[in-house]
């Protein structure tokens, strides 16, 4: 996928921070990579369980914290 511009970005993975230029993009990117988001028997999202121990912000998977870490605290 090619390099989005900030002032471009439509929504963002909440999975792993990736940036999009559509909510459309955003959803084709959940399917193919974040599969497991969903559960199987009920077709839910799963909750989010990693807080920033900052904010307390919850994320799905280690990267997207460390990402948010680093993003949103750095000084």
């Amino acid at each position: 996928m090619p390099y989005v511009d900030y002032d471009e970005v439509g929504a963002a993975c909440a999975d792993c921070g990736r940036l999009f230029r559509s909510a459309e993009d955003l959803d084709a990117h959940r399917r193919e990579s974040h599969p497991a988001t969903r559960t199987s028997s009920t077709n839910k999202p799963r909750k989010a369980t990693l807080p920033c121990s900052l904010c307390s912000r919850k994320f799905f998977s280690i990267a997207a914290l460390q990402d948010h870490t680093r993003r949103d605290h750095s000084t």
